[in-house]
């Protein structure tokens, strides 16, 4: 888990407790850990990848936070969830999405998706993450990631507008303000963008 999005997990689950008026030990008590544990926690020193599914149950109980509220404020899915272990609550399936240039990893739940996972990719981008299918085009209109044939650096999330006369990518940058402009084919490779990930701190 990438050390960011541990501390905003982490952050999330301290303002939690705070607005419900926990203290670290009733935290603690509920979980059936010591204080320092929640200490962790709260401060994304623990990669909660790595903690037990009881464990994240017992976490969420003791927020009160139902697991998509826990993953909507965390950002991390709860593995194993179904629908015989959490009635009403649809399963989620979990995809480990590779974060291009870092190594590191997302692991998502992406409900509704439909495909391949091992095409996903993710980038960077205003303070979460755009997902996008590698070596699929977008149709007019959609979002794009623009990366260069020569070498590894993506750029942000375009739009893309269609193909002009000499059938080169017409985009758009999504900055302020935003910018047209033409990407040579032969120069550039367009892949479609299937969700965003937003972290809230």
């Amino acid at each position: 888990m990438v050390e960011g999005i541990r501390q905003r997990a982490g952050g999330a689950i301290a303002r939690r407790r705070r607005e419900l008026g926990l203290t670290l030990a009733d935290v603690a008590r509920e979980m059936d850990v010591s204080d320092g544990y929640v200490w962790k926690l709260e401060k994304g020193l623990v990669n909660l990848e790595n903690v037990s599914y009881q464990r994240l149950l017992a976490l969420m109980k003791a927020l009160r936070w139902t697991p998509e509220e826990f993953t909507q404020a965390t950002g991390v899915a709860v593995p194993g969830l179904t629908t015989e272990e959490m009635p009403g609550v649809p399963p989620v399936p979990l995809l480990k999405v590779p974060l291009k240039g870092s190594g590191e990893y997302l692991v998502l739940g992406l409900p509704g998706l439909e495909v391949d996972p091992r095409d996903l990719r993710a980038l960077t981008h205003r303070g979460g993450f755009v997902v996008y299918r590698e070596g699929e085009e977008p149709e007019p209109g959609e979002l794009a990631v623009a990366e260069p044939r020569e070498g590894d650096a993506p750029l942000s999330p375009v739009r893309f507008l269609g193909l002009n006369s000499r059938r080169s990518y017409v985009v758009e940058t999504l900055g302020c303000p935003t910018e047209r402009r033409t990407l040579e084919k032969g120069d550039w490779l367009l892949h479609r963008v299937v969700g965003e990930v937003r972290v809230w701190g």
